[in-house]
């Protein structure tokens, strides 16, 4: 009960800043654009995205961040209390290494931020900010602690670590609340043996068709006499890839420009980091059939 009054207040506040989320997806529109403008660009950012790790490289990353900055809280604690000059200098050392490692990991948060989904603006550009303003805090701590103004550096850590878990809280409610960086597939268990779906003259060459499995949507598209059949709602945030962009055997999600192959739904590109469900598709007597694809 507490919990779930404290995500209805999170969301009531989120709501109340929706003009934030509005200027974040501008600005996540634009880096978007330009990220993804040329090919080497389109390959970086499917490395940040983590489209090669199976899931988004972000939350790896911000492990050794947090994981960092939180170990080197707990020894600046006992330097203070104990006098501890190894404690101090490993307190230092961690809160260097946080940073160090907060600089990738910003990166791959910015590529992810950009093609969050507008409902998660708000709370993606917040958590973002908190980001920010945290390895800002810890830069100019390092910076005290180098100049042998240790109560001033503690104090800024010390804050700095209150926006850390606020943001690590706010990156939770991104993914449990919002679903960001979660597979949004849809699952299907069959058809298991070939199944008439639609008739062959409804499936005209070069245009995507949309049906219905299961009551799930399952996209059809035939390139000569060959037909292809993947999972209709994109994996990265549920798009609809029907309206999508098809190119020879692939197609670009309409919404964030993931490219998926037809053949056997597999990200191209990202920002999906989950292949599609794939079907086995043929025409037999005027009419389509298909199959769930086993393995």
């Amino acid at each position: 009960m507490v919990t779930r009054a404290i995500e209805d207040r999170v969301q009531a506040v989120t709501e109340r800043l929706e003009p934030v989320g509005r200027v974040g997806s501008r600005l996540a529109g634009l880096l978007h654009r330009a990220a993804i403008s040329s090919r080497q660009g389109r390959v970086i950012t499917d490395v940040l995205h983590g489209s090669w790790l199976g899931h988004p490289l972000h939350a790896v990353l911000t492990d050794v961040a947090i994981g960092a900055w939180a170990l080197g809280g707990a020894f600046d604690a006992a330097g203070r209390i104990t006098g501890s000059d190894f404690a101090r200098r490993t307190g230092d050392a961690l809160t260097a290494a946080g940073i160090a490692a907060a600089v990738p990991t910003a990166v791959t948060g910015l590529t992810d931020y950009s093609t969050a989904p507008h409902p998660a603006m708000t709370t993606a550009t917040l958590h973002g900010a908190l980001n920010t303003g945290s390895l800002a805090l810890y830069v100019l701590s390092l910076r005290e602690r180098r100049g042998g103004r240790r109560g001033r550096a503690l104090a800024l850590s010390s804050f700095a670590l209150a926006m850390v878990g606020l943001s690590a809280w706010l990156g939770g409610h991104l993914v449990y609340r919002h679903r960001v960086g979660v597979d949004h597939s849809e699952r299907f268990t069959g058809p298991v043996d070939w199944t008439p779906v639609i008739d062959a003259d409804d499936l005209p060459g070069l245009t995507p068709v949309r049906i219905e499995v299961e009551g799930k949507g399952v996209l059809l598209y035939r390139e000569g006499n060959d037909v292809y059949a993947i999972g209709a709602v994109c994996s990265h945030a549920g798009g609809p890839l029907e309206e999508g962009r098809f190119s020879d055997t692939c197609v670009q999600c309409p919404w964030h420009d993931s490219v998926f192959d037809l053949s056997d739904g597999h990200a191209i590109h990202g920002p999906a980091t989950q292949p599609q469900p794939v079907f086995d598709a043929r025409m037999r007597s005027g009419r389509v059939e298909i199959r769930l694809r086993q393995g």
